[in-house]
């Protein structure tokens, strides 16, 4: 059902015609094969990260109850995850789910490197200004704190494990 639900989301941002949505849709292409927890915690995990690159707060609280439901089936590693993509799912600015997203990205990280859990072609990148982290596909750095203003400030500072 999770992943119906997903593949629902991801097939809507997709089909829609908004400049934030467009940049959307390789993400959900690369979600359509990947792993459960590539497919249940990751993909709904780029999908906020892509739309605050996009000053869009529209995706990130469905996304974010995705991500949450995938974070609670991961056991008490996931708690945590879980935790903060419940409270990013009730953002409605993008002052919020900025904030939320953040603690969803340490939760991510944390764990990610925890579990070992194999987090293939994605890297942990910082902002210096926002002093905070977060995943994203590898390749142009893509800053969710700043959006539109200040979209590749940041550096890439390690990738994450492919394997355990």
């Amino acid at each position: 059902m999770l992943k119906q639900r997903l593949a629902g989301l991801l097939l809507a941002l997709a089909t829609t015609t908004s400049p934030a949505t467009a940049a959307i849709r390789p993400v959900a292409l690369e979600a359509a094969g990947a792993a459960d927890f590539m497919a249940d915690v990751v993909a709904p995990y780029l999908v906020m990260q892509t739309a605050l690159v996009n000053d869009d707060v529209a995706p990130v609280a469905a996304a974010a109850r995705i991500l949450q439901k995938g974070a609670s089936q991961l056991g008490v590693e996931g708690q945590a995850l879980s935790a903060a993509a419940a409270k990013a799912a009730t953002a409605r600015t993008l002052e919020a789910a900025r904030a939320a997203f953040g603690d969803v990205s340490i939760a991510l990280i944390g764990y990610a490197d925890a579990t070992r859990q194999p987090v293939d072609g994605k890297i942990v990148a910082f902002c210096p200004m926002a002093n905070k982290s977060w995943v994203q596909s590898d390749g142009p750095i893509a800053n969710p704190y700043y959006g539109k203003a200040m979209a590749t400030c940041g550096s890439r500072t390690r990738t994450l494990p492919a394997t355990r």
